[in-house]
C-alpha cells in the first residue's frame, strides 16, 4: 500500500531530474553530428552536460523505501550501460579481482603489463566496471570492514573521474561511514568523493513502511523454538521436499562444500536447505558464505537461532574465527557473542536482497533478537528485514 511521504517525494523529484540529465547525455552522444564544427560544439555541451550530472546519495533509518525508490529509478531508466548491486556483492568482486590481478603478477613477473597490474591495481579494477558502465547503483552502503575501507577511495576516484554517475542507499549520512573504524583516516577522502560527486538527500521520518505494511498480518516464515518451533519447521520442509522435483536425488552427505570449506545442514533439496544456525553463524563464516548459498537455494530454512545479548567474553573472543568448540555451560555463554550477530545481519542482508526465502525457529520474537549495544544501529535494519521477510 502505498502512502503520501514528504521525505520520499523530493526523492522522486531528484531521481526524476538525475534521468532526465543521464538520458540527455545518453542522447547526446549518439546524435551523429554533420561536419567537424558541429562535432566540436555538440562534444562541448556534452562535456558541459556532464560536468553538472552528480550522483545521488540517500540515506535515512531502516524501511523509509530507499531501496524501493532506487529500483524504481533503475528500472525505468531508458540506458543499457547500468547495474545495480548490493555493496557486498561489489565489494566481494572487487577482492576476487584483486585476487586474481595479484596471480596474474607472480605469473607474468617482468612483464610490462605486469608492471602496470603491480601499480595501479585498483585504477585497472575500476576502469573495467567504467568501461561499460555510466550508472552503477549501490544498495545498502555501509562501511564496516577495514579491508574494504581501504580500497574504496582509489575505487570512486577512478569510477568518478571516467564519468560513472553513482546512486547509493544508506542507513547514515557520508560523514558517519566507517565511524569509530580503525585507520579512519584513510578512509576519509572516500567521504570527500561522495561530497563532491554526490548530492547528499536525507530520506528519513518517523515512518518505517516495512512495519506499516505487514503490522496486521501474522508471522508466515518465523516459528518460536519455545512454541514447539522446531517442530514446525520440520513440517514446513517435509512440505517443502514433497514440492521437490521428484527426479532430483539428495546428497547422502550432510555437507555441503562452501568456499572450500565443509559446512553441515540437517537437510536438503535440490533447491531447499535446512541449518542449525549455529553451523550457519559460528566459526569462519562471511558474507561470501551467504552469497554462495544464495546462488545455489531458494529457501534457507535455520533452526535454534537465539536471542543475541550482545555480551563480549575476553576469554575466547581473540578465537572468535578459529572455530573454537562449543559445549556444555561454554556454549550457553558464547552463543551470545556478537560475532554470531554480525554473521546473522550479513546472512540476512543477502537472503533479503535475493529475495531469498527465509524460514527461522528462534527463541524469543524479532524485536526482541539483539539486546546488545555495539550493534543496535545494524540491527535495527535487520529486524525491519525480518519482518518483510515474512511476505517472501
Amino acid at each position: 500500500m502505498l502512502c503520501e511521504d514528504k521525505a520520499q517525494s523530493i526523492a522522486v523529484d531528484e531521481l526524476d531530474k538525475l534521468a532526465t540529465q543521464l538520458i540527455a547525455t545518453q542522447n547526446n552522444a549518439q546524435t551523429p553530428s554533420a561536419n567537424v564544427f558541429t562535432q566540436y560544439l555538440s562534444q562541448k555541451a556534452q562535456d558541459k552536460s556532464n560536468s553538472i550530472v552528480k550522483g545521488l546519495y540517500f540515506y535515512g533509518r531502516v524501511g523509509r523505501g530507499k531501496t524501493m525508490l532506487m529500483d524504481l529509478f533503475y528500472q525505468n531508466i531508458s540506458i543499457k550501460q547500468k547495474k545495480r548491486i548490493h555493496f557486498h556483492r561489489f565489494m566481494e568482486s572487487v577482492h576476487q579481482q584483486l585476487n586474481e590481478l595479484s596471480m596474474q603478477r607472480s605469473s607474468m613477473q617482468q612483464s610490462a603489463q605486469g608492471e602496470r597490474l603491480n601499480n595501479n591495481p585498483l585504477t585497472h579494477i575500476a576502469s573495467t566496471w567504467a568501461a561499460n558502465l555510466k550508472l552503477l547503483c549501490f544498495d545498502e552502503f555501509f562501511v564496516n570492514d577495514i579491508g574494504d575501507a581501504m580500497l574504496l577511495a582509489g575505487l570512486f576516484e577512478t569510477l568518478f573521474s571516467q564519468g560513472v554517475i553513482l546512486v547509493f542507499t544508506s542507513n547514515c549520512q557520508p560523514e558517519q561511514l566507517y565511524r569509530n573504524g580503525l585507520q579512519r583516516e584513510r578512509f576519509v577522502p572516500t567521504i570527500a568523493l561522495i561530497n563532491h560527486y554526490c548530492q547528499v538527500i536525507s530520506v528519513d521520518g518517523d515512518t518505517d513502511h516495512r512495519l506499516t505494511n505487514i503490522a496486521d498480518q501474522a508471522y508466515k516464515n518465523y516459528y518460536f523454538t519455545q512454541q514447539n518451533g522446531e517442530k514446525l519447521l520440520a513440517d514446513r520442509f517435509q512440505v517443502l521436499r514433497e514440492s521437490a522435483t521428484p527426479h532430483l536425488v539428495e546428497e547422502k552427505s550432510n555437507c555441503i562444500v562452501v568456499n572450500n570449506r565443509e559446512l553441515s545442514y540437517l537437510a536438503k533439496t535440490p533447491r531447499h536447505i535446512w541449518f542449525d544456525f549455529y553451523a550457519l553463524c559460528s566459526g569462519p563464516r562471511s558474507q561470501r558464505d551467504y552469497i554462495h548459498i544464495a546462488d545455489k537455494f531458494d529457501t534457507v530454512l535455520i533452526s535454534n537461532v537465539p536471542q543475541f545479548s550482545g555480551n563480549l567474553i575476553p576469554a575466547v573472543f581473540s578465537g572468535i574465527e578459529d572455530g573454537y568448540q562449543r559445549s556444555g555451560v561454554l556454549m550457553g555463554e558464547l552463543r551470545h557473542l556478537d560475532d554470531e550477530a554480525r554473521r546473522f545481519i550479513a546472512l540476512v542482508d543477502e537472503f533479503y536482497d535475493r529475495k531469498i526465502q527465509l524460514i527461522i525457529s528462534a527463541d524469543v520474537d524479532i524485536t526482541q533478537l539483539y539486546q546488545g549495544k555495539q550493534l543496535s544501529f545494524e540491527f535495527q535494519r535487520c529486524q525491519s528485514r525480518l519482518f518483510e521477510m515474512q511476505s517472501f
